[in-house]
């Protein structure tokens, strides 16, 4: 499953879909600390694996 670059374009939708959906309905019930020292980074984390992976699957392939 996690061979395939499929698998991690939609992880990095899942990933940017939640970011945005918690930009604009839970953000004001986290605290900023919270949100600048956690959410924020390990959602920056997730897209950059994940967009390694993908790019190394790319490259992979040719």
């Amino acid at each position: 499953m996690l061979s395939k670059k499929r698998t991690y374009q939609i992880l990095i939708a899942i990933v940017g879909i939640s970011y945005v959906i918690y930009n604009y309905t839970l953000k004001s019930n986290v605290s900023e600390e919270a949100d600048s020292y956690i959410i924020f980074p390990i959602s920056i984390a997730l897209l950059l694996l994940f967009a390694f992976m993908y790019i190394k699957l790319d490259k992979k392939s040719d």
